[in-house]
């Protein structure tokens, strides 16, 4: 599945990027996700190349990237 395919995921760029058009608009933009599929890192560089193209300086900062992609069930 590509990141930017989900239900919503357009979208929620375009308003986030919106959002980040106000003056008053925000500082950070964090984004997260569960499940171990690094959707969220996905998002990010599509929100930070979107946000660039509209002029904003944007430093991407991934806390989690270097973890697993597929988490595995915890052992009982």
């Amino acid at each position: 599945m590509t990141v930017h395919k989900p239900p919503g995921a357009r979208e929620l760029i375009a308003n986030l990027a919106d959002y980040a058009d106000l003056p008053a608009g925000p500082q950070r933009i964090a984004i997260g996700c569960a499940g171990g599929r690094h959707r969220a890192s996905g998002l990010t560089e599509i929100l930070a190349r979107e946000l660039r193209d509209r002029g904003h300086q944007v430093e991407v900062e991934h806390l989690h990237v270097h973890l697993p992609r597929v988490l595995k069930p915890a052992s009982t």
